[in-house]
């Protein structure tokens, strides 16, 4: 069924770019930003263009094979190439640049604009492919999904080699990553900001948790369900960015969010 979703979209796409008149001869992509609207959507991602690096580089230097990692925005804008300096060679003889679009428009029917349209991991060989500068491209692409909503895109490919079958696992697993990497570094850009939003009976949980009450003299005290107790303890570790409840209160205590003297 999935492999037939994405047969269907891939027709879909070459008729979408037919009637937009792109031409398959066309020898670089045709849409590149602005070095000003470039440097307005690096700044607005530079946090996970960090997290990008720091994850693929692990990857780069335990894979074999010439990898090419590209990472682009949630409107289909390259952010960033991650391979070797002989790959990123062809790269560039190829057009392909930071700033580059991987819209159907912009380079015809692709994995990343198909995994923008279907919202889910796609794989394409080169002959997929509608553009002839990407006819020698392996390629596989998957969203990067925080909390349902996506952020960005991410792909690995290789030029005129195949890929080992265990390579979408890879890519699925560090999509995965980055995007977890990516909401931690959020959450703790936010605590350090002081953007907390404990709420009142949060804040009160938390002190008498610091002081050593149980769940169900906090459930009384405070004229809550005990079960409510529960839920709120566990806002509290999700908020805060901790595992644990002693955790939450040391950071509690460290922000001043409370004060337990």
């Amino acid at each position: 069924m999935e492999e037939l979703q994405i047969y269907n979209e891939m027709l879909s796409s070459y008729k979408r770019c037919m009637e937009i008149g792109i031409k398959s001869s066309i020898p670089c992509p045709a849409i590149t930003l602005k070095e000003e609207d470039l440097q307005i959507r690096l700044n607005k991602n530079i946090g996970l263009i960090n997290v990008f690096h720091n994850c693929v580089d692990n990857i780069l230097n335990q894979t074999k094979g010439e990898y090419i990692f590209l990472l682009t925005d949630y409107d289909g804008y390259l952010l960033n190439i991650r391979c070797n300096k002989k790959t990123r060679c062809c790269i560039d003889k190829s057009g392909f640049r930071i700033g580059t679009s991987f819209k159907e428009e912009a380079v015809g029917t692709n994995a990343i604009s198909m995994a923008m349209k279907l919202r889910r991991l796609v794989y394409l060989e080169p002959q997929h492919h509608y553009c002839d500068i990407l006819k020698k491209w392996y390629c596989i692409a998957a969203p990067i999904i925080i909390d349902e909503m996506i952020i960005g895109y991410l792909d690995v490919s290789t030029i005129e080699h195949g890929m080992v079958n265990e390579m979408t696992i890879v890519l699925e697993l560090l999509a995965d990553k980055i995007a977890n990497e990516y909401k931690t570094n959020i959450k703790e850009q936010e605590l350090n900001n002081g953007n907390i939003n404990l709420t009142d009976n949060q804040i009160e949980i938390l002190l008498m948790l610091a002081k050593g009450y149980k769940e169900l003299a906090i459930s009384i005290e405070i004229g809550i369900k005990p079960v409510t107790v529960k839920y709120h303890k566990r806002k509290i570790i999700e908020k805060l960015c901790v595992t644990s409840i002693q955790e939450a209160v040391a950071k509690a205590v460290k922000l001043n969010l409370i004060d337990i003297e």
